[in-house]
């Protein structure tokens, strides 16, 4: 699949208890880029697990040479894109067009 502007993506992240039961800290740091950390709704993730490592969904809104920038569902606490490798990419199936 090649990756595209409009695709959803699951990018790794540990996860941590939010302030709400149904929300979650996350921490997102892929190929030693800067992290992203924020609070995400448990429902966006793979598994809404409590505590642990799953995959958070983000859709790629650019794409420069080997390099992608995504949008995280949540409230960023830093930047609120993400940046990430290309060849890294795992496509969300089911959210595909």
């Amino acid at each position: 699949m090649a990756l595209k502007i409009g695709t959803r993506i699951w990018i790794p992240c540990d996860v941590k208890p939010g302030p709400f039961s149904n929300e979650r800290f996350v921490k997102v740091c892929v190929n030693g880029g800067s992290p992203w950390f924020g609070f995400v709704p448990d429902f966006h993730l793979r598994e809404p697990i409590l505590e642990g490592r799953t995959l958070l969904p983000a859709l790629v809104v650019s794409i420069t040479g080997d390099k992608f920038t995504a949008r995280i569902p949540g409230e960023a606490l830093t930047q609120t894109l993400f940046e990430g490798a290309v060849a890294r990419v795992q496509p969300v199936d089911s959210l595909q067009a």
